[in-house]
């Protein structure tokens, strides 16, 4: 402050925050269709990469369940047509002799489209794999998924809430369900067919009967500590703003605390009066869904922003390291995506 006012400069006050969405949604597509006897394509997608816009599927794998029993599969290598990581070789096990032979993952995806019919369809972190499908089921010109979906990640999250990790294989050893070989696809999605077996059992006696009853019926819990957090800025523009950001951060620590404080959204946009809100660095839901998702859909999220940060590469840099991104030129292309991206919404 004295520094400040010693050479005429205003001091924005401000914090970097974590913020998480009041709910993360277990069903997407809400339908009213009973749980019990509908059929369910469980599924599950290795790939070269954690983004669904610039890494591509190498396995596709499924099992129809219906009456509790698995009534049919589905599995099919995918050919990448460029070498793997020894990343992603490490993680699923499979190697570039595997694909050399397969199919491109166009055709996969076509025969999967047809296979699934109007099923649910159900994975493990869904957001994931669905992604996978959005992406490369627009490009075929097929439009993103409209079927049902549940995510068993988060319905387990919602009905275990005392385990301290939700991790597939963790579930599997906690109902004794055969897990052969994690991060293959084709064990994975039969894994969590049986696993959705027993969910659905426990969701039904928790009176929870068709598929759009499953967000409704989670959002009566504490939803906000299943929801992963993310980085913003919040800067306060005036005493209102600094008595809001204030507010903000005590509720973090004492109504909202959970590993982490915690801002749920809602809570937010009543105390946002006075205060402009970033959109983080790489931990920050602008950055991660530029990689994620089609520019359309990042768009609207970024409209929730004041404004749109970016910085150096070398800030970036860990998240090749981590095979997030491929180099330091898709960093690169990202930050210029973000800066034309706020550019367009002034």
């Amino acid at each position: 402050y004295s520094a400040a006012k010693k050479y005429d400069m205003k001091v924005l006050y401000g914090v970097e925050a974590n913020i998480v969405d009041d709910g993360v949604p277990i069903a997407y597509n809400e339908a009213h269709r009973l749980l019990s006897e509908d059929t369910y394509v469980v599924f599950d997608v290795e790939t070269t990469g954690l983004s669904a816009v610039y890494n591509t599927i190498i396995e596709l794998a499924a099992v129809k369940v219906k009456d509790g029993e698995i009534i049919d599969r589905f599995t099919s290598f995918a050919n990448p047509h460029h070498p793997l990581s020894i990343t992603t070789i490490e993680l699923t096990g499979i190697t570039d002799d595997m694909l050399k032979d397969a199919p491109d993952v166009e055709e996969v995806l076509r025969q999967f489209y047809d296979w699934m019919g109007d099923s649910i369809l159900v994975a493990h972190n869904a957001s994931f794999d669905i992604g996978f499908l959005n992406v490369g089921f627009t490009k075929l010109g097929l439009g993103k998924v409209t079927n049902p979906v549940i995510d068993t990640l988060e319905l387990a999250r919602f009905l275990y809430p005392e385990l301290k990790n939700h991790r597939l294989n963790t579930l599997c050893k906690k109902f004794d369900i055969e897990l052969t070989q994690h991060h293959r696809a084709i064990y994975d999605a039969e894994a969590t067919g049986y696993l959705l077996m027993r969910l659905l059992k426990d969701a039904q006696e928790r009176g929870i009967l068709y598929h759009d009853e499953l967000n409704e019926r989670s959002k009566e819990e504490v939803s906000y500590q299943r929801s992963r957090p993310f980085h913003v800025t919040l800067l306060a523009q005036n005493d209102i703003g600094l008595k809001n950001l204030f507010k903000l951060v005590s509720l973090s620590h004492v109504k909202y605390f959970y590993r982490v404080p915690r801002i749920p959204r809602s809570v937010l946009q009543q105390h946002r009066e006075g205060i402009l809100v970033g959109s983080g660095c790489d931990k920050g839901e602008v950055f991660d869904n530029m990689i994620q998702k089609a520019p359309e859909e990042v768009e609207e999220i970024a409209k929730f922003y004041d404004f749109l940060e970016v910085h150096p590469p070398e800030v970036y840099k860990p998240l090749i390291e981590m095979d997030y991104v491929k180099d330091e030129n898709m960093i690169k292309e990202i930050i210029r995506k973000i800066v034309m991206l706020g550019e367009k919404l002034n």
